[in-house]
């Protein structure tokens, strides 16, 4: 077969690679770091691209606190000083946002995420983990949640998520994932976007969202100049919704096609960082604070699943 999955040492973490032989297409994932795929390189004509960029070295990865390829579950953004309500009931999450006055980013950041599943087909190669969240503070709800990694021999990466309540009430389910992605060693400023909205969540000056308003802007527009710190929802047309980062010097374009529907991928959030060498793309299923607000959010029943599907690839 071409593919392969085998694990090797990153310092002291432990990394399973897929990797198919005949291109060279690979990713990397660290189990007991929340599940990140630390690599993702893909190839396209001679070339092969490392679209992610990660911290480089082990203990960098550990202390990171910008999420970088993170899984956001079961809320991801901020929530306002960690409170939030549910089915009328006051709930209270730790404040771990960088400053202390908000929580972020969920629950199994950084945590050790069991391995399920290796599985390697003719035409694919896929990892399984998951971990089980069991009345953590400010979520008292027991959730298996899990995450398959597949590498495909057309070039094709996804990430599938799923979510099944196993406790004995209804509980809220948000999924975001927080890849930084990148194109060879261009600079942003180089690339054009084409985003899949037409209308913009509108912020206040703690970046919570107060409504939507439209959102017009060339496909695709060069990103010079521009700068992203916004969530989309996303046109759901056909059961997806496709963004697009393009490099012309390079003739490639990154694909990050995230699945729509009820339930699925609905909003979308764009940050171009201070040095402007990538871009955040990270699909959400849910507004920002949907906790609190409700907008998209996700209810699961007991005994019922939730899942969704991101596809990378470079055309």
């Amino acid at each position: 077969m071409s593919f392969e999955i085998f694990k090797q040492q990153f310092g002291d973490l432990t990394e399973y690679i897929i990797q198919e032989t005949a291109t060279g297409n690979r990713c990397v994932i660290i189990p007991e770091l929340g599940g990140i795929v630390r690599q993702l390189s893909l190839r396209k004509g001679l070339t092969l691209f490392s679209v992610l960029k990660t911290p480089p070295t082990p203990q960098a990865l550990v202390e990171d606190t910008q999420s970088a390829c993170e899984l956001l579950f079961p809320f991801a953004s901020r929530i306002p000083e960690g409170k939030y309500k549910f089915l009328g009931k006051t709930y209270q999450l730790a404040k771990n946002e960088t400053g202390g006055e908000n929580a972020i980013h969920g629950l199994v950041r950084k945590k050790h995420f069991h391995l399920e599943e290796q599985a390697i087909h003719e035409d694919h190669a896929s990892i399984q983990l998951s971990i089980t969240l069991d009345e953590p503070e400010g979520y008292p709800f027991t959730v298996h949640f899990s995450v398959r990694y597949t590498l495909y021999s057309d070039g094709r990466f996804t990430l599938r998520y799923e979510a099944k309540n196993n406790g004995e009430a209804p509980c809220p389910a948000m999924f975001g994932w927080h890849p930084y992605f990148l194109l060879g060693n261009e600079q942003a400023d180089a690339w054009k976007i084409s985003i899949p909205s037409e209308r913009m969540v509108t912020f206040n000056e703690h970046l919570l969202p107060i409504g939507t308003e439209p959102f017009h802007l060339e496909k695709p527009s060069l990103l010079y100049r521009k700068n992203f710190d916004n969530c989309f929802i996303v046109n759901a047309a056909e059961g997806q919704a496709v963004t697009e980062l393009i490099s012309e010097n390079q003739d490639v374009t990154l694909r990050i096609t995230q699945e729509t529907g009820e339930g699925k991928f609905k909003y979308l959030v764009l940050y171009t960082p201070p040095a402007r060498d990538c871009v955040a793309i990270e699909p959400l299923t849910s507004n920002v604070d949907s906790f609190n607000t409700g907008d998209g959010l996700n209810i699961l029943a007991p005994g019922h699943s939730i899942s969704g599907t991101i596809t990378v690839n470079l055309a």
